[in-house]
């Protein structure tokens, strides 16, 4: 005999349980809690649970006709209607605390003090729903499971030495909590069910997301209704403008979300260097901040885009070696859109702040240039695609990337024991030199400088290398910083930045020591003979030489430091 299957879908699975949920909890509450309350705050506990009820029944049965309607209604985002419904209840529960706890003057101080500290924990909450303050709390589990227990345990004390008539308050509050707390770390934690279940077979995959985020919505209600009955019981006859304060308080909390997304504004303005990169659909860099610290590189970047298009939208920042172009750190995030608000639709651009932070890895190489680059991309059909920038005020990489800074990881500070060869007034000073006796025409002369700084660099700076054939004095010649004055025949000149490219000049820090090797080709007509062999620096904005002094202070002529004498052989 062939045994009945049974076929059901997960949407009418959640049916059920949402059925079987809030059914029960109308039933009790407008039976042993709604007629206890005053009658102002009756009407707002029944609005918000009437409004829960709207938002859960068109978030399952709302069309989606486009993603940002599936990110609008989806109990499983941030930012949208049902997480603002969550913010704004949660918040709800805090600030009836808090005004009960100002008007009920005739209450016990302890009575008013635990109805303050909890309106803080759940204004706190409400905060944190929206703007997702735990993401930069370690380890916040553990914080606000203590958070919770002190909520519970003050509750239980305070119910101890109320009169019997508030133990209801209590009870609803209590209950409340374990109704939140079943659904965030029971239900949340339940994988995905996609096998048959004996007999009923499920139509796709059961996942636990929206009972869980009822469970919570309708806990958090209960707390709200255990509020609004001490707010109900404390304050005897209150005037009818007492009685309003609650009404205000969805308002006023949508407000406040409301002049939260236009905070990257005011920092825009307050703390951005300026920038104007424009990427393709649309996409806006308006600003950005730029923070370099020993271990990492905070970016603060200030974005704007249609709602609707920024959907999906994520960053990239990499700290790019200069010279080889190989990324040595980076970090992927998608697009926070708390700045955002649904209410204006998908074709409204709000202005989007996102914090990045990206950690230097210990190998990461000392003394190099880095770039921090940003590149925009979205995942589409299993691939993350860049956007290409249209137009931009910043150096580019690529066609879509934006070099917004640069960077140097600093070697740790050794002390000199020696006297530098030259001091020059920029604050560099060139400490050692070690020049061969000899070279040939057409091939390399090596030669290493030892550079230090005693002050931060600001500005690209050229070092010159000159060779000027000599021959024998004439009698009666003149010294000339320390070098013999001679008549000179050819000159060699060559230029490159003192450490070369891996630490232009302008990157360099106080307390900077390092050494380069300069492999100098020699041309294949270089004169034989012996040469004097002269350095120095000049600026690359304007080839300024940097003037320069010896170890007791005595200025070179010309701003060149002369380095001995080399013989060119045959």
């Amino acid at each position: 005999m062939n045994s009945v299957e049974f076929v059901i879908s997960s949407d009418e699975v959640i049916w059920i349980f949402i059925f079987l949920l809030y059914v029960p909890a109308c039933v009790i509450s407008f039976w042993q809690l709604i007629p206890r309350l005053s009658r102002s705050s009756a009407r707002l506990a029944s609005l918000m649970l009437l409004a829960q009820l709207l938002v859960v029944v068109l978030s399952l049965e709302t069309t989606v006709t486009s993603q940002f309607d599936n990110w609008l209604w989806d109990f499983h985002e941030e930012w949208n209607i049902p997480a603002t419904l969550a913010s704004t209840q949660l918040g709800m529960v805090g600030g009836v605390a808090l005004i009960t706890a100002w008007l009920a003057r005739a209450s016990p101080a302890t009575v008013r003090f635990y109805l303050a500290g909890t309106g803080c924990v759940f204004v706190f909450l409400g905060l944190d729903e929206y703007l997702a303050i735990h993401e930069f709390i370690e380890a916040w589990e553990f914080y606000y499971m203590a958070l919770g227990l002190a909520v519970v345990v003050a509750t239980l004390a305070v119910a101890r030495r109320s009169a019997r008539t508030a133990w209801i308050w209590h009870f609803c509050l209590l209950f409340g909590l374990a109704l939140s707390a079943l659904g965030a770390m029971v239900f949340n934690a339940l994988p995905p069910i996609c096998d048959n279940l004996g007999s009923l077979r499920l139509d796709g995959c059961l996942q636990f997301y929206f009972q869980e985020e009822a469970l919570e919505l309708l806990g958090i209600w209960l707390a709200l209704v255990a509020m609004l009955g001490h707010f109900s019981d404390c304050i005897l006859m209150p005037r009818a403008r007492v009685r309003a304060f609650p009404y205000a308080l969805p308002a006023l909390w949508i407000l406040l979300l409301f002049l939260n997304s236009l905070v990257p504004r005011l920092e825009l303005r307050l703390i951005a260097k300026p920038a104007s990169v424009d990427f393709e659909s649309g996409m806006l860099l308006h600003g950005y901040s730029l923070e370099n610290l020993r271990e990492s590189t905070r970016v603060r970047l200030f974005v704007s885009a249609r709602q609707r298009e920024y959907l999906g939208l994520g960053y990239s920042i990499h700290l790019v070696d200069q010279v080889s172009g190989e990324s040595v750190a980076g970090l992927d995030e998608w697009a926070d859109r708390q700045h955002g608000f649904w209410l204006f639709g998908p074709d409204y651009s709000p202005l989007h702040g996102q914090w990045m932070e990206v950690h230097l890895p210990p190998e990461t190489p000392v003394n190099r240039a880095l770039s921090v680059v940003l590149t925009l991309w979205r995942k589409k059909g299993g691939q993350f695609k860049p956007f290409e920038v249209r137009a931009s005020d910043h150096h580019l990489v690529n066609d879509a990337q934006v070099v917004l800074g640069e960077r140097v990881v600093a070697a740790e500070t050794t002390v000199s024991r020696a006297e530098p060869l030259a001091e020059f007034d920029n604050g560099f000073a060139l400490e050692a030199v070690d020049l061969p006796e000899r070279a040939r025409p057409g091939e390399f002369l090596n030669i290493s400088f030892t550079w230090r700084s005693k002050a931060e660099g600001h500005e690209d700076h050229v070092q010159y290398l000159h060779l000027g054939h000599v021959s024998p004095p004439k009698e009666g010649g003149s010294v000339e910083g320390g070098a013999e004055s001679v008549k000179t025949g050819a000159w060699f000149v060559y230029d490159q930045q003192p450490l070369g490219p891996r630490l232009p000049a302008r990157l360099w820090y106080s307390g900077l020591a390092d050494s380069e090797t300069w492999r100098v080709p020699l041309p294949t007509d270089l004169a034989p003979g012996q040469y004097s062999v002269f350095t120095g620096i000049y600026r690359a904005r304007d080839g300024e030489r940097v003037p320069a002094s010896d170890a007791e202070g005595a200025r070179f002529v010309d701003a060149r430091v002369p380095l001995g004498r080399l013989i060119v052989e045959r």
